[in-house]
């Protein structure tokens, strides 16, 4: 029911006031005089006038229906929905339950307007309103396949209606059908181009879609209709990203942040940037910034990810992440509550990961194996909750290995502590560490009753409620970096698999025989690179006079500056060799012109390392005082190359000047790279499965037993059968 009606001329309204103050208990003259200030959108006093009349006389009914809609329009929802449902006593009326429903789910009550809402849409099947209000409703319960059935019933009953149109491309975009939802928005803009939610959704539908250049112009028209907007310029800078076009990605977020200084949505974009792009000083000195507008532990994480990429104090980086705990831990403990699992040291283990990186990422391709390994496990069942909405292939591998698959991505952490306790878990890892997307704000609340942290992040998390980080000797010696842990050290044979691409191409022979001169090379991603290790390559460079360095995996912008770099450091534009990021066969195949590749610090790779192994190129690696500085050193070493691992820089050059004399050794080396990676655990899942098996029995045990977690390793001769 609506309000709208021709105003009424001012004597009108002094004719029901003189009325009221003749007789002020006549019910009548109440009501007129309400209706009349009602139409005069003096709705307040319309109100009153309309609840005095209804005292005087509880029996004029067909005012409660006209007395509702007052209250939905003034946005006074809880007494809307009393008169609603006093109105529905009389009147089984479409327009009364449709505005009970809307009502409600002002309120976030949509649960409770569901069936009023279902009764509207089949008292007027032939209007949208209803329709419009039923669709909502469903969206905020997640039933959002209906909901959209019911907007394309809108739009068969009104073809050209906006709302409805831009409302189905939302759910469809929610549904991941960027494509279809691209269409929908499209129309929209179409009809009003002025409709500025329609010209950034379909601007995001095209970045998703990888659309990069209509995605850049959808956000540039976005910004031209709302200039004032920071986080339109967010998204402009994101899409000139992926375009490669970093400076003028930057400078977009430079402007955002002159329009919103404290915006931390416009600083995350900033610091990201600059992380990059190597400046990790200037990253770290913005994401503090950001912290103290608008604390948080995700915000926390942010600052810590990146001191682990450029912090060489392993006070400092230890004091930095114990803080993480320290700072948020307490508010939690007294929501943590006792474990209902039952002690029984031999049974099967209910274990669950939680991720936010289980498609086509680094850490899936690693556990992806494992998983498979231990799907038909009979000592340990698997269950994901995944805090991603993203769904590929891989994804799809990994769900197939699991005994139950819950995607929490939308759920705060009670409840997805709730699903966890449900599911009985009796040891949760966590595969995040401190990178993007994790959870470990649930993981103080203690929801299961071992807790363990594997893979995602080469470091501590600085929580007492975790209770091992898993390893393996190669990656955190022992002795060496144990203090820089609140977790307990689990050290398995082999922390994770590398099984190569299975379209890699073959081996070739070492470029320095048909070259004449050593090439090193570089695949790491841009963020690990910084001014101090190009300076400690170029002094290798240096050293070998002749020699090359190729830089793969590149984005436009990242070049330039790493040119400039080197340049600061006496190495001319000549000696590098510029390769893009390219697709997974070509990326392999670029180590064909790489006779020796040169591992970051203080934040070394793995990934990388293990491809150009498995391409015949060794890494030359150096380790420092604090422990993100040693993940490389688990690859290298489990082949047998150690040696390949230096302590300190002059050494680290000397070992490069050494390979630079010994071109035939470099050669062999890489014709028998194949065969000693082989030979090695390294392409064996099935070690690390049946270690981590072992070592979370282990885990257990000690819990059943109620003691508390202690150092524990897991050897290979502890994995042979009895």
């Amino acid at each position: 029911m609506t309000l709208t009606a021709p105003t009424p001329a001012p004597d009108q309204l002094d004719q029901h006031r003189r009325a009221v103050r003749r007789n002020p208990r006549d019910s009548n003259a109440h009501a007129l005089l309400g209706l009349a200030l009602l139409k005069g959108h003096q709705l307040d006093e319309g109100v009153a006038s309309l609840r005095r009349a209804l005292e005087l006389n509880p029996k004029v009914r067909g005012l409660q229906p006209v007395l509702a809609a007052a209250l939905f329009e003034l946005g006074r929802n809880e007494e809307a929905v009393a008169a609603y449902r006093v109105a529905l006593r009389f009147h089984d009326d479409a327009d009364l339950h449709q505005g009970l429903a809307a009502a409600l789910l002002r309120l976030g009550r949509a649960a409770e307007g569901e069936a009023a809402a279902r009764r509207a849409a089949e008292l007027a099947p032939a209007h949208s309103a209803p329709l419009l209000v039923l669709a909502g409703v469903l969206h905020s319960l997640g039933n959002r396949d209906e909901a959209a059935v019911c907007l394309r019933r809108v739009l068969a009953i009104e073809p050209e209606h906006v709302d409805a149109r831009a409302d189905l491309g939302n759910i469809l975009f929610y549904q991941q059908r960027h494509a279809e939802a691209a269409e929908y928005f499209r129309a929209v803009v179409a009809q009003q181009p002025g409709h500025v939610a329609a010209v950034l959704h379909l601007a995001h539908c095209d970045r998703v879609l990888k659309r990069h250049d209509a995605a850049v112009e959808g956000f540039e028209r976005a910004i031209a209709l709302a200039p004032g907007r920071p986080d339109v310029l967010v998204d402009l800078s994101n899409a000139l990203r992926a375009q490669g076009k970093l400076g003028e990605a930057a400078a977009t977020l430079r402007r955002a942040l002159e329009l919103a200084p404290d915006n931390v949505q416009v600083l995350h974009g900033l610091v990201g940037m600059c992380f990059n792009l190597g400046e990790w000083q200037e990253a770290l000195r913005l994401a503090r910034r950001a912290f103290e507008i608008e604390p948080s532990p995700a915000a926390h994480s942010v600052m810590l990810f990146i001191l682990s990429h450029c912090c060489f104090d392993p006070d400092e980086l230890t004091r930095e992440h114990f803080a993480f705990g320290q700072r948020w831990e307490p508010a939690l403990r007294a929501l943590r509550r006792p474990h209902a699992n039952g002690r029984d040291p031999g049974r099967r283990l209910r274990v669950g990961f939680v991720s936010g990186d289980l498609y086509e990422h680094a850490v899936a391709t690693f556990v992806a194996p494992v998983f498979e390994a231990l799907k038909d496990s009979g000592q340990v069942a698997l269950h994901v909750y995944y805090n991603n909405t993203v769904d590929d292939r891989k994804t799809a591998e990994l769900r197939a290995c699991t005994a139950g698959w819950q995607v929490i991505a939308h759920l705060d952490d009670a409840a997805a502590e709730e699903l966890i306790r449900a599911d009985g878990i009796d040891i949760l890892i966590d595969l995040s560490g401190h990178s993007a997307l994790n959870r470990l704000a649930l993981f103080m609340r203690k929801p299961a009753p071992v807790q363990a942290s594997w893979i995602g992040y080469a470091g501590t998390t600085g929580m007492e409620t975790m209770d091992y980080y898993v390893c393996d000797p190669f990656m955190l010696p022992e002795g060496r970096y144990d203090t820089q842990f609140t977790e307990q050290l689990a050290r398995l044979p082999l922390l994770a698999p590398f099984l190569p691409d299975p379209g890699a191409p073959p081996v070739n022979d070492l470029p320095a025989l048909r070259n004449g001169f050593l090439t090193f090379g570089s695949f790491h991603r841009a963020s690990k690179l910084s001014r101090d290790v190009i300076a400690q390559w170029s002094k290798l460079l240096h050293a070998v006079p002749d020699s090359r360095m190729l830089l793969g995996g590149l984005q436009s912008g990242v070049d330039d500056a790493l040119v400039d770099w080197f340049a600061q450091e006496g190495i001319p534009r000549e000696r590098l060799l510029l390769r893009e990021r390219t697709h997974v066969h070509g990326y392999l195949k670029q180590h064909y012109d790489v006779d020796v590749c040169l591992s970051p610090f203080p934040y070394s790779g793995s990934t990388t390392v293990g491809h150009a192994l498995w391409m015949g190129v060794p890494t030359l690696a150096t380790v420092g005082a604090t422990n993100p500085s040693h993940a490389a050193v688990s690859f290298i070493s489990h082949v047998g190359l150690r040696d390949f691992v230096t302590d300190d820089e002059a050494t680290y050059v000397r070992l490069g000047v050494f390979l630079s004399q010994n071109i035939p050794a470099l050669a062999a080396m890489r014709a028998g790279m194949r065969e000693r990676f082989v030979n090695s655990v390294l392409g064996y899942p099935g070690v690390t499965a049946a270690g981590l098996e072992h070592g979370l029995r282990l885990m257990w045990q000690r819990w059943c037993a109620g003691e508390a977690p202690a150092p524990l390793r897991v050897r290979l001769s502890d994995l042979a059968p009895a």
